[in-house]
């Protein structure tokens, strides 16, 4: 996603007409994008017990920063994330077998602050830390993973993971208040599901990226 977001930026970099930057103290950011990342989720084992795994999701984020000052900035953002699958069966299945469906879903609130740095009269480097909530479950159907007769159905409960943050982006302006940004982050957490009195926890780590649209107000 990095990779494709900074491709049609450099695009639109040529065919767009130059803007002056006037990201001062004051100034608000607003952005909306798409995002990638990893879900922290659990499934039972049979057993009594919870297993944890990962899978990666898809999903949309806004993002707000306040230039504190010329080179510092404060940051909210929030995101909602979603994945599905679906699994039919085929010649080895048994005469009725069902098709499977798996899906998940998932939000997200981020509290950080950046570090912010002027390139030329149409670019903003920014990095810095953060810390994230992410809440998150997902659901099978037709897997048989609990006792009938809920075995067509099965919904976790959420599983809840607080991270530290940090990340590298940059903005891009094409007009005078408005162009793109994006940016990769890295999170390092603990997780933690409970079900039916099993419990799981766990310390995750893992790499996302956002990228969308840009728009620029206020200011001194």
């Amino acid at each position: 996603m990095f990779r494709r977001c900074m491709a049609l930026a450099t695009l639109a970099l040529v065919l767009s007409a130059p803007g002056a930057l006037a990201a001062g103290k004051g100034t608000s950011m607003l952005a909306l994008g798409v995002s990638n990342g990893t879900a922290d989720l659990y499934s039972p084992d049979g057993a009594g017990y919870i297993s944890a795994y990962d899978h990666s999701e898809i999903g949309f984020k806004g993002e707000y920063w306040l230039m504190m000052s010329d080179d510092y900035a404060f940051t909210v953002a929030g995101g909602l994330g979603f994945f599905s699958e679906k699994h039919e069966p085929g010649t080895g299945s048994l005469p009725g077998d069902p098709e499977r469906t798996y899906s998940q879903s998932s939000f997200s609130v981020r509290l950080g602050g950046d570090r912010v740095a002027k390139v030329g009269d149409r670019a903003i480097l920014y990095f810095g830390p953060g810390l994230e909530f992410w809440s998150g479950k997902a659901k099978f159907e037709n897997f048989g993973l609990v006792a009938p007769p809920a075995a067509d159905e099965y919904e976790t409960e959420n599983v809840t993971r607080i991270s530290v943050s940090t990340r590298v982006g940059a903005h891009m302006l094409l007009g005078s208040n408005w162009g793109l940004t994006c940016h990769l982050d890295r999170l390092w957490g603990h997780a933690s599901a409970e079900e039916n009195g099993a419990k799981a926890t766990w310390w995750p780590s893992s790499t996302g990226a956002s990228g969308g649209l840009l728009f620029m107000f206020g200011g001194e």
